[in-house]
């Protein structure tokens, strides 16, 4: 009885070269991963004022336009269709926000080590023992935090985005049917609501599925970085 439970913890300590080196790639395939979600959350405050910017400059044009008086030689039907290519401004405040982040995310070095794991199982001993698992606890956390925000601002801004063109196709819809504007009241606000939410629920739950996968198999590969101190080869 004693020998067989030696036996089961001498298989258990014993680890495989070619295991240590896979695992070792998912390791770092992760931490690239990370990086980039590092990457987002330093520059979460730069593209919400990017977004939040050009919204802002939609109201206060919009605002300026109607207290000078500027469109006041045509009628309300004219001034609505006139008016409603401001929704560009904050269209395009998106746009380079998402643009900049992604520039931002495109400039990190990754895969730098797999010149270095293709050596082989020395290599990837190496390249664990390198690993400061605390530093890259501080980013996960810290990743998650920005991505989710991420998808939060970007989600609020397709929402007053959409706002502006639910409110032009049913004002246009009702304008060719009725030959009047309004008539649908705040269909287009409970309509730009419900969009919103449908789209922050979609791409939250994937957000959070993506760092819950990632907390997985971050804790997975510590474990097994302890467990590789104490294996046998």
């Amino acid at each position: 009885m004693s020998m067989a439970r030696m036996t089961e913890k001498n298989d258990a300590s014993t680890i495989s070269e070619e295991t240590v080196v896979a695992k070792v790639a998912q390791l770092m395939e992760i931490v690239d991963q990370i990086k980039k979600y590092g990457v987002l959350a330093r520059n979460l405050k730069t593209f919400t004022l990017i977004v939040v910017s050009s919204i802002i400059t939609c109201i206060l044009v919009n605002n300026l336009i109607f207290y000078l008086n500027l469109l006041s030689g045509f009628d309300g039907v004219q001034q609505f269709f006139l008016t409603f290519p401001l929704v560009l401004i904050p269209a395009a405040g998106v746009v380079v926000g998402i643009l900049f982040v992604k520039k931002k995310i495109a400039a990190v070095k990754t895969g730098e080590w797999k010149d270095e794991l293709s050596r082989g199982f020395p290599s990837a001993l190496k390249l664990l023992s390198e690993m400061d698992w605390d530093e890259t606890f501080d980013v996960v956390s810290s990743g998650r935090h920005g991505y989710i925000m991420y998808g939060l601002v970007k989600g609020a801004a397709y929402g007053f985005i959409s706002f502006f063109i639910l409110g032009f196709l049913l004002n246009l819809i009702t304008y060719i049917v009725l030959h009047r504007l309004g008539a649908l009241g705040y269909a287009s606000f409970h309509l730009s609501l419900l969009t919103t939410f449908l789209y922050l629920r979609m791409d939250l739950s994937k957000r959070v599925a993506e760092m819950r996968e990632i907390d997985r198999l971050y804790w997975e590969l510590q474990k097994f970085s302890h467990d590789l101190r104490n294996a046998e080869f």
